[in-house]
């Protein structure tokens, strides 16, 4: 297997961005934004593709409504709870064509029990009981599972989060210093958080989400992608040790190429052993 694979490129009216992926029967799906210009307007969906062997994908198949109010966006994860599988993801609404998303960007979930069909988003009140007009803007979810508890992390304040045990009460636990689209993976007792700075993917550790380490920042043999010459960012590590391919790790990302449009990305996948040594 090659190590690093485009899945999705570019083109004129579509790009793909901020991949999150989950593997269910054998098969990894993959969840994304989809991006797509008509006119002078874009409007932003989720969609999701299948693969079983990372070179060849499905079609991109749309999720959400098509709505600049909205524009569903920025899948985070996919964790299961009571026999159904959550998928976070976020508003970015730019109904008055602004630059990014406006202030009422919220974040929410959907729901399945087939990857088929899925439920309406639902917003996850991440700060407690408090009115949705003061949460706050909020993009870029990820929800963890951890024994007994999930914990959702948000960009807010660098990365804020906040916990829960039922997927439906949550309770805000803090914040700390770090960039955007942010991905949990619990390796030997450390949490390692990987997120977007300005270029790159960047590496936090901790044990107890009050203490963080940065353990560096890689960028992917940038200077050989000019398909991702403007920035490489929002990586997903998943851990696929269970699929026998040779490799522990698969790391989904999106590459920036803005000559045409803003947004434009395309998709890609690269592959590791130990989280630090990619492509």
């Amino acid at each position: 297997m090659e190590k690093d694979i485009i899945i999705f490129s570019q083109t004129k009216r579509f790009s793909y961005r901020d991949p999150a992926a989950y593997i269910y029967n054998g098969a990894i799906y993959l969840f994304f934004s989809l991006v797509e210009n008509i006119a002078d307007h874009q409007y932003f969906y989720v969609a999701m593709s299948k693969s079983k062997d990372f070179n060849s994908w499905t079609k991109p198949k749309i999720l959400t409504e098509k709505d600049v109010t909205k524009n569903y966006s920025s899948p985070g994860s996919v964790v299961e709870y009571k026999g159904e599988y959550y998928l976070c993801l976020q508003t970015y609404p730019r109904p008055g064509g602004e630059k990014f998303g406006n202030e009422s960007a919220r974040v929410f979930t959907m729901k399945t029990t087939d990857f088929k069909k899925w439920s309406k988003p639902e917003l996850i009140k991440v700060k407690g009981n408090i009115p949705e007009t003061e949460m706050g803007r909020m993009i870029d979810p990820y929800i963890l599972k951890e024994n007994d508890k999930f914990l959702c992390f948000f960009k807010q304040n660098g990365v804020s989060f906040s916990e829960s045990a039922d997927m439906k009460n949550w309770e805000f636990k803090g914040y700390t210093d770090c960039g955007e689209n942010v991905c949990v993976l619990k390796e030997n007792g450390e949490y390692i958080i990987f997120n977007s700075p300005e270029n790159g993917i960047n590496l936090l550790s901790t044990t107890n989400f009050k203490k963080f380490v940065s353990i560096g920042t890689t960028y992917l043999n940038q200077s050989e992608k000019p398909w991702a010459k403007d920035r490489i960012t929002a990586g997903f590590v998943l851990d696929i040790s269970t699929m026998n391919i040779g490799y522990k790790y698969a790391m989904f990302y999106h590459g920036d190429m803005e000559d045409n449009y803003i947004f434009g990305a395309s998709l890609a996948v690269t592959f590791s052993n130990d989280i630090k040594h990619w492509d």
